[in-house]
């Protein structure tokens, strides 16, 4: 079967790999109909995760059940499904607690686990034909219509970017006529800024210096702040300034409280200089989330951030850490929650929503290519050119 696989820094190739097959009575074989490029790929595309020669990338798949194996109960062949990003067992300590994200059983030694993902297992990834899906039981998430049909790239999203999204409001807390900023306009802070009105947010800002990524915040209903133009923190704090001034008494007595009560961290340890946006900071969103937030606020950081970056852009970094503004945040007792998405807490509700016709992710998805135009993709998506926001690969192309 042909695969996506990584060859070299800023390097991946189309090649035939072996079959995927059932190696467990609990598996089943996805046909995979639609699988997305997430930004997490260009991680392993930089080499900024390490050697990682012939690993096959990818991990979200939508497909076709293909075939079952002997003991799984509630998966037919024929269903249509989608699966998590992060493979769980559904029954550990941690699975059972909501915590899929961090399976015992599925990586044993580590907590947690992921299909085409460095030290996250074994599992290959989903950008290929044929996938197999462990435990499919606890993974499968079964969908109605047909493979091409107008759900086609809502439902790819549930394998990661949409839950990613929604978590990250989840991280933040945000409610009903809470004011949000989201760093970061990639399709996992687009669908963030999505999740908030979802929530029922009153105002959300999306920063990001991409035009096409600013405009497409526009269109979800956010206000797009372009950080070429200027400090981000300011251009919102002077237009939610103007706004209350401007409201008579509504607001009086408030000032300390311009700022906004929830923020959202999107980009991770890949954070742009704004004096520079060709290089990278990996502290500058933290610093500008400390400054913007309202005292008693709430953080989500759901941006990557590696353990071992394999190019680290200073010294602190090289040991793997972070300069945090802590002072700032702890004297304005603000919430951080940051993590990976436990997707199975959001996807089965989000499935609900997208078929009741209240939710429809697909919006932030800009190319439908064939897999085998992969490497020209990760190559334009990589360098934020030609409008390339999010990309789904059809592995029948």
């Amino acid at each position: 079967m042909k695969a996506v696989v990584w060859r070299g820094d800023m390097t991946v190739d189309i090649e035939s790999v072996e079959d995927a097959r059932i190696e467990a009575a609990t598996d089943v074989l996805m046909r995979v109909t639609s699988t997305a490029i997430c930004g997490t790929d260009l991680h392993i595309y930089e080499g900024r995760m390490g050697e990682v020669n012939g690993l096959v990338i990818g991990h979200e798949p939508l497909g076709v059940v293909e075939e079952v194996g002997s003991a799984v109960a509630s998966i037919k062949k024929g269903d249509r499904v989608v699966v998590p990003t992060h493979i769980c067992c559904g029954f550990c300590y941690n699975c059972v607690r909501g915590y899929s994200a961090s399976c015992l059983m599925t990586n044993p030694g580590s907590a947690g686990a992921a299909y085409g993902y460095p030290g996250m297992g074994s599992y290959r990834g989903t950008q290929t034909e044929l996938v197999r899906i462990p435990f499919a039981d606890a993974n499968c998430l079964r969908l109605p219509g047909e493979p091409g049909d107008e759900w086609e790239h809502d439902f790819v999203l549930l394998a990661d970017a949409f839950p990613s999204g929604y978590h990250a409001t989840e991280l933040a807390q945000v409610s009903i006529g809470d004011s949000v900023a989201i760093f970061g306009a990639g399709a996992i802070g687009l669908l963030a800024a999505y999740s908030s009105f979802l929530r029922g947010a009153g105002e959300v800002y999306v920063v990001d210096y991409i035009p096409e990524r600013l405009e497409k915040a526009g269109e979800l209903g956010a206000i797009p702040i372009d950080f070429r133009v200027g400090d981000p923190v300011e251009q919102i704090l002077e237009q939610r300034g103007r706004a209350r001034k401007n409201a008579g008494a509504t607001w009086r007595g408030e000032d300390s409280m311009s700022g906004v009560n929830c923020g959202i961290d999107a980009i991770g340890f890949q954070a742009r200089d704004r004096a520079n946006p060709s290089r990278e900071k990996p502290d500058q969103v933290i610093h500008d989330l400390a400054r913007l937030i309202n005292p008693n606020g709430r953080l989500g950081i759901a941006g990557v951030f590696l353990p071992n970056d394999a190019k680290p852009v200073g010294e602190i970094e090289k040991r793997g850490d972070l300069t945090v503004p802590w002072q700032t945040l702890f004297k304005k007792s603000v919430a951080v929650g940051m993590g990976r998405d436990n997707d199975e807490r959001y996807n089965t509700q989000l499935r609900d929503m997208i078929i009741a016709g209240r939710a429809k992710p697909s919006q932030v998805v800009s190319h439908r290519l064939p897999l085998s135009q992969a490497p020209d993709a990760f190559k334009k998506f990589d360098q934020r050119i030609d409008g390339y926001i999010k990309v789904v690969l059809d592995p029948n192309k």
